[in-house]
């Protein structure tokens, strides 16, 4: 490499190349904001910049707009967007947006937190259900899902806790229709099971026994009626209307 006519290895130059840039760098500090090689003061948060400073005037700045915001000082001609909080996806405000803050969403009741950055959810997912034969083992809270567990041999659930099948022997008592995943075990009386069904028998067989007596008596009335019409008619001769034989 060449300079001004002589020659300069190019790993001498790198300190200058740093340094300049470096200072192009460092040529607005922390308030202000480069537009164009110009150096213009920041605007405050909650504000942006509404016309950008010139040789003889500052910085003009606005405050945001409803459902905008600026959290820091900066530059910016425009401001950001509020998050919105949808149910849709599974969410509620924590936090209103305002001029220097975003919102902040949480899960709604019932769902917990897919996608967080800090505080802040912007996705969330309805808790699990467990199913049957299955218990909740843990509860899900904002940021995990409900964690299920499988309920032991013997037991049955409605996807919430386990519980043990009745053992009918061990009450005096027989099966009369086995525990299932979802239902437990039906018992009955294993001594007397019998005495209501016979019961019902014997009432049935009376019942019968009495209509059938009771079909024969009316049958038998009405044929001694009818025999008792034929032999003595209800309308016998008047003697006393016909007339006298001298």
């Amino acid at each position: 490499m060449w300079i001004h006519g002589k020659p300069v290895h190019p790993l001498s130059t790198l300190p200058l190349l740093v340094m300049d840039i470096v200072f192009c760098m460092a040529v607005c500090n922390n308030a202000e904001y480069d537009i164009n090689g110009q150096c213009c003061p920041m605007c405050d948060s909650g504000n942006r910049v509404y016309k950008h400073c010139d040789d003889s005037t500052s910085t003009t700045c606005v405050s945001c707009t409803e459902m905008r915001y600026t959290d820091v000082p900066n530059g910016l001609t425009e401001c950001l967007p509020c998050f919105v909080c949808d149910a849709s996806n599974g969410l509620r405000v924590k936090q209103v947006c305002n001029w220097t803050s975003d919102a902040v969403c949480e899960p709604l009741p019932g769902y917990y937190c897919l996608d967080s950055h800090g505080l802040h959810c912007s996705k969330a997912r309805k808790f699990s259900n467990c199913l049957p034969a299955q218990y909740i083992n843990q509860t899900g809270t904002e940021f995990r899902d409900t964690v299920c567990g499988d309920c032991p041999a013997g037991s049955y659930s409605d996807g919430t806790l386990c519980k043990l099948y009745t053992k009918c022997e061990s009450l005096g008592k027989i099966t009369v229709k086995s525990g299932t995943d979802t239902a437990d075990a039906v018992c009955r009386d294993g001594k007397h099971w019998y005495i209501l069904p016979l019961i019902f028998s014997v009432c049935g067989v009376f019942v019968a026994v009495v209509s059938v007596t009771v079909v024969i008596i009316v049958k038998k009335k009405r044929v001694y009626h009818q025999t008792n019409q034929v032999t003595h008619p209800h309308n016998p001769v008047n003697l006393n209307h016909f007339p006298a034989h001298n």
